[in-house]
């Protein structure tokens, strides 16, 4: 463990030596990234018991950036887990695997019963971009969503908007090329290998600008699926409104199903900012759930989230220039699951940052509203 710190504090460091000398000539090789540590408690209403847990997280961006039209890029995630429920918990190891990942690009070891240690290349890519081209090959992110919530559009690399402890979100194993038809419109193709009995995904994106909207339309294959779908995003007066559409076909036994998007946000005078959206997920469930620990929090492009009909109203403010505020508050009519989801965030220097985060989840059990789990957590967040 001594050993472990040492190496993250000489890149520390050493990313700090890159950025002095940048200013004297034109980077060749550019590095930065964040160094946190996470106490977390959660508490089980359920089984009537706590667990604490603790987070080592290290991420290192690595740019190449040489004269001319390529550049490369490399970022690697690092974890230690210390928590010996946590890490003996069933599925805990397969969780930690990325699903649309076509390579393995990670390393493990359980340190002992109580640690354990998860690395993953989680960037990987090479890019060409030439005038309107644009073609990146490799591990990447490939965000096509328009909304901020739930991006049924995003069907190469869904994320779980719960999951607050992973800014950059997943990535894939894939190529895409881009080409600009003008300052407002443009194509793109990507294609994307995945492991397992996942399907690959291939797909096309066309966007483009009309009475000051910005559209997207998206067709392809995704996991043997045919799918299609629409994005946009603009104003009504002075409040944005955004939504997506992600149409699924029927595979076998399993029927055509589709996903809908609807988001508004807008900036009150004194600094309060709002943020509403709304998801309809037809594969999701709409009736009374017996026993939650059941239901399946594997959440992917198909299925967002594991309710019908969602909704979610966020408020935030920046209370002062380093102290900013957010509540969140998501329900789901039908199940009649409500989660709680307020955060604090404090900027104790211009590079360290401390947050308190706090989740809790509500339901009907044997047809109560109860609590089904709480989350609190203080994290302390180290960027360089």
């Amino acid at each position: 463990m001594k050993g472990l710190l040492n190496i993250v504090l000489l890149i520390v460091f050493s990313g700090r030596l890159l950025a002095q000398d940048s200013a004297a000539v034109v980077p060749q090789i550019q590095l930065n990234g964040y160094l946190k540590d996470m106490q977390t408690l959660r508490l089980y209403s359920f089984a009537d018991r706590s667990v604490t847990d603790n987070l080592i997280h290290n991420r290192l961006n690595f740019k190449w950036i040489p004269p001319g039209k390529f550049r490369a890029a490399a970022e690697l995630r690092n974890r230690v887990f210390i928590s010996k429920e946590l890490i003996q918990t069933i599925g805990f190891k397969d969780g930690l695997k990325n699903n649309n990942e076509l390579f393995d690009l990670s390393i493990s070891s359980e340190i002992n019963k109580s640690m354990f240690f998860h690395s993953n290349i989680e960037r990987l890519n090479l890019e060409y971009e030439d005038k309107g081209l644009n073609i990146r090959i490799g591990r990447q992110r490939i965000n096509w969503g328009q909304t901020t919530t739930w991006n049924p559009n995003d069907i190469f690399n869904a994320y779980n908007f719960l999951d607050f402890d992973y800014e950059e979100r997943p990535g894939v194993d894939a190529a895409k090329i881009y080409y600009s038809l003008g300052s407002t419109s443009g194509l793109e193709f990507a294609y994307a290998g995945r492991s397992g009995n996942s399907g690959d995904i291939v797909a096309l994106k066309y966007t483009f600008n009309k009475l000051n909207y910005d559209f997207q339309l998206i067709s392809g294959v995704f996991n043997r699926r045919i799918t299609a779908g629409a994005g946009w995003s603009g104003y009504i007066g002075d409040a944005g409104f955004k939504g997506e559409i992600q149409y699924f076909g029927a595979k076998h036994a399993d029927p055509a199903h589709l996903n809908i998007s609807l988001e508004t946000d807008y900036m009150f005078k004194g600094g309060w900012y709002s943020n509403f959206g709304l998801l309809y997920n037809r594969k999701g469930i709409s009736g009374y759930i017996s026993d939650w620990q059941s239901v399946d929090l594997n959440l992917s492009p198909e299925n967002l989230m594991p309710t019908k009909w969602n909704a979610i109203l966020s408020l935030g403010k920046e209370l002062n220039p380093i102290t900013s505020a957010r509540m969140s508050v998501l329900y789901a009519p039908g199940t009649n699951l409500m989660i709680l989801y307020p955060t604090l965030q404090y900027g104790i220097a211009d590079n360290l940052d401390l947050s308190l985060i706090w989740q809790s989840f509500f339901a009907n059990i044997n047809h109560e509203f109860k609590p089904l789990n709480h989350q609190g957590v203080i994290r302390i967040k180290l960027s360089f």
